[in-house]
């Protein structure tokens, strides 16, 4: 059950707090996080290693083979601020969205895809899943 911002929640402090550049480097926070993780868990034999690129209002999380060069299955996945959106595309991986962020009915500044309201694990996943764990194709 949602709880919900009283009468009197300042809406207007907590939406001027809630800005793409926080929610941007938040993602980065986070897929630097995943990116870790992902290069803990046991091989599944492809041999992949991650890595995440940071440059001014954009990262990318990259798929290499354990010796850093790019693997036969390099992709990719860049998160892009561009005013107040956030864009994340894929090459190699059929990734393309775009979140905004706002707060929601409990005040809380939140991504939302479409009509969709997400954490920031959430959009990670949805950034990072096909990346980290896709199956190749025999």
């Amino acid at each position: 059950m949602t709880d919900y911002a009283t009468e009197h929640f300042d809406w207007v402090t907590a939406q001027a707090r809630c800005t793409a550049a926080t929610m941007f480097d938040r993602l980065l926070e986070g897929a630097r996080e995943d990116v870790s993780r992902r290069n803990a868990v046991p091989d599944r034999d492809e041999g992949w290693r991650f890595e995440c690129h940071n440059e001014d209002g954009r990262f990318e999380v990259v798929r290499t083979t354990e010796s850093g060069a790019p693997s036969s299955q390099g992709a990719f996945v860049a998160f892009e601020r561009v005013g107040p959106r956030i864009h994340v595309h894929g090459d190699g991986v059929d990734v393309d969205f775009t979140a905004i962020v706002g707060i929601n009915a409990s005040g809380e500044c939140r991504y939302y895809v479409g009509e969709a309201e997400y954490l920031g694990w959430e959009v990670r996943k949805l950034a990072l899943d096909l990346l980290f764990f896709e199956e190749e194709e025999g």
